[in-house]
């Protein structure tokens, strides 16, 4: 399956201009494009647990650009990425072709997150683990974005969030019928198993980045 519920789209045009190097102007912009997700292991932004904080990463690295004396603005909407703080941090220092226009060399590199063409190098296993099929898939699950030493992590942010999404579903739902009606408390019923799962998933992601 997908490694994102939704596949991010940027917008054409962002609200923000984009001269200048103040990027961060852009985060609200971005934060709706990628669906509130990281653009890269799909993690939600909006648990509050205090490990996993969300940040605008620069596709072709800021570091790089800089470096290079690129015409490339870091303010670039279309080189803005929504991504956590893990993937942005194990991202930076990977950039196998040292050129702002070339994005693979050889089976290293990276597919840009809003393509079509990323699902076909990851996917997502029924228990929530990312895995890859394709060389590419590969370097950059293990060598870029680490997510073979973030399995039991990103296990853990799948399971929670497909919690989430259910219960927003069926509250949805619940909110087209009359409080107190047969329906509605029909509907209710389900939201009980769910509240206890999201509880305990919460106490493990606690523990988990606290232990």
């Amino acid at each position: 399956m997908s490694i994102r519920e939704i596949r991010p789209s940027r917008r054409e045009t962002p609200s923000k201009s984009e001269k200048g190097n103040n990027y961060h102007k852009h985060k609200s912009d971005l934060q709706e494009d990628f669906n509130y997700c990281c653009g890269y292991c799909g993690s939600f932004d909006g648990f509050g647990y205090t490990k996993t904080y969300f940040e605008i990463d620069h596709f072709v690295p800021k570091d790089f650009l800089i470096k290079s004396k690129s015409s490339i603005s870091l303010s670039k909407y279309s080189n803005l990425v929504y991504s956590c703080r893990f993937c942005n941090n194990n991202k930076t220092k990977h950039w196998p072709s040292k050129r702002e226009d070339i994005y693979l060399l050889g089976n290293e590199g990276f597919i840009e997150p809003c393509d079509l063409e990323y699902e076909n190098h990851l996917y997502r296993t029924d228990d929530g683990a990312i895995m890859w099929n394709s060389p590419i898939g590969e370097w950059m699950a293990t060598t870029a974005f680490k997510f073979d030493e973030r399995m039991d992590e990103l296990k853990l942010l799948w399971k929670y969030n497909k919690t989430r999404i259910a219960i927003e579903k069926i509250i949805d739902e619940l909110n087209s019928y009359p409080d107190n009606s047969e329906q509605h408390n029909n509907i209710k019923t389900k939201l009980t198993p769910l509240f206890e799962k999201h509880y305990f998933f919460q106490k493990e992601l606690a523990t988990f980045y606290n232990g």
